[in-house]
């Protein structure tokens, strides 16, 4: 997990480098919650090995109206 937490904090930093003057402190830590979050999602995402002949899970079918 400390690859995890290093890659949030390069992310929040940036970020903080960015917008951090326009941020309260309350909204840089609700920030940085967020980017704590989607870099755990990644590291999840990343866990899935996919082979190039894998199939989608579901086919998508859009709604036409009634048919």
């Amino acid at each position: 997990m400390s690859n995890e937490s290093g890659e949030s904090e390069h992310l929040f930093n940036i970020i903080n480098e960015r917008y951090g003057e326009r941020l309260s402190d309350g909204e840089l830590a609700e920030v940085k919650k967020g980017v704590e979050k989607i870099v755990e999602a990644a590291e999840k995402l990343r866990e899935i090995r996919l082979e190039n002949g894998d199939e989608p899970f579901f086919v998508f079918k859009p709604y036409r109206g009634e048919e």
